[in-house]
């Protein structure tokens, strides 16, 4: 929806599109991602009712439950093991198929392949 944006925005000259982030029923601007004041409660409801909303949970890859801490747990492989990621003693107990191990296996030396392109091209 085309809105005004906060007065004092340097990324917007004036209008700006924003969506509604449905989590928290603020409208925010798509341009600088800030909250946009004095939207009307009728607006809100025609972005959510049109589908002009802003989803801000994104889901993440590899996530499973840890038996040990019981969470769900983005995991990664360390020193050969299936571990939650930022796990410090690494006793976690993740119960997922060779199939998944390899893929996420997969999924790691990719990252570590664009992360060091990107290093290198700076």
């Amino acid at each position: 929806m085309i809105l005004r944006c906060n007065q004092g925005c340097k990324l917007s000259d004036g209008t700006t599109d924003g969506s509604l982030n449905i989590e928290t029923n603020e409208v925010v601007c798509n341009t600088c991602g800030n909250n946009i004041q004095g939207i009307s409660e009728f607006a809100k409801i025609s972005m959510k009712n049109i589908g002009d909303i802003k989803r801000v949970n994104k889901k993440k890859a590899f996530v499973f439950p840890c038996k040990t801490c019981d969470k769900n747990v983005e995991t990664e492989i360390t020193a050969g093991k299936v571990i939650g990621k930022g796990c410090k003693d690494g006793k976690c107990l993740i119960n997922i198929t060779e199939f998944m191990i390899k893929m996420i296996q997969e999924n790691q030396a990719s990252d570590f392949e664009g992360n060091k392109i990107d290093a290198e091209q700076k």
